[in-house]
């Protein structure tokens, strides 16, 4: 099995959503954004709250979570279900109409008040000074330049460095997409590194398709490396960690 090394590494990939971006917090900062919106100019009340809405919104999805373990396809009525409840004080008729338009618009915010998770952007800065950055994601391309530009992080990692799957027409953990954006990067895939939080698309894809890949595993374990094929994968829990191992 051959260890981890970053001796020959030349670009570093990583991953969007649950990498770098924050889904939790992200949903946090959109939901109240929008139920402000919504609710206007309204008188607030101790009941007719959006942080109160948004805590009783995840009490409610949080209970769900058994149920849709066993129906995955209703996914959007138990979401049309806990928005009900977390509106109740609140004089909206919360039917398909009102859902729709509800996270229709919360899906537009995402981009643009999308957090990321501490210490994503000086660990990006950081480590450009010493390699090439860029992004292989199964997310929107426009989006994801969008929530790079609002933090700023265009400046190390440019539209060109940017692989969607929208866009290279394959999508993670097949290796293609992992070998045309080394190929565009002006590397071969053995002298990049896949950052990213999914086992099988981030990790299992990238050793498949010839490069490294460092598995940033958020989980309560103290696992340091696992093994992928005949490659050591090593295991961080944060991005500090991960400056500490291209050191």
């Amino acid at each position: 099995m051959s260890k981890f090394t970053s001796g020959n590494t030349k670009v570093i990939f990583f991953d969007m959503n649950n990498t770098l971006v924050d889904p939790k917090r992200s949903f946090a900062e959109s939901f109240k954004l929008v139920l402000d919106d919504f609710t206007g100019r309204w008188e607030k009340n101790e009941e007719a709250d959006p942080k109160k809405a948004l805590e009783v919104y995840l009490a409610e999805w949080r209970k769900r979570q058994k149920w849709l373990k066993k129906h995955p396809g209703k996914t959007e009525e138990a979401k049309k279900q806990c928005l009900a409840v977390s509106l109740a004080p609140f004089p909206f008729e919360v039917d398909d109409r009102f859902a729709a338009n509800f996270f229709g618009e919360m899906r537009s915010k995402t981009a643009e008040h999308a957090v990321l998770y501490p210490f994503a952007a000086e660990a990006v800065e950081a480590l450009s000074k010493r390699y090439k950055i860029g992004i292989i994601t199964n997310g929107n391309k426009d989006r994801q330049e969008q929530v790079l530009a609002r933090h700023k992080l265009s400046r190390f990692i440019p539209a060109g460095h940017l692989f969607a799957s929208s866009s290279i027409g394959s999508r993670k953990p097949n290796p293609a997409i992992f070998r045309t954006a080394a190929k565009k990067m002006g590397a071969s895939a053995s002298e990049c590194v896949m950052v990213g939080d999914s086992w099988k698309n981030d990790v299992l894809g990238a050793v498949r398709s010839g490069m490294n890949a460092v598995w940033l595993c958020r989980a309560p374990q103290k696992i340091t490396r696992r093994s992928a094929g005949k490659k050591s994968i090593a295991v961080v829990r944060d991005f500090r960690a991960l400056l500490n191992l291209f050191r």
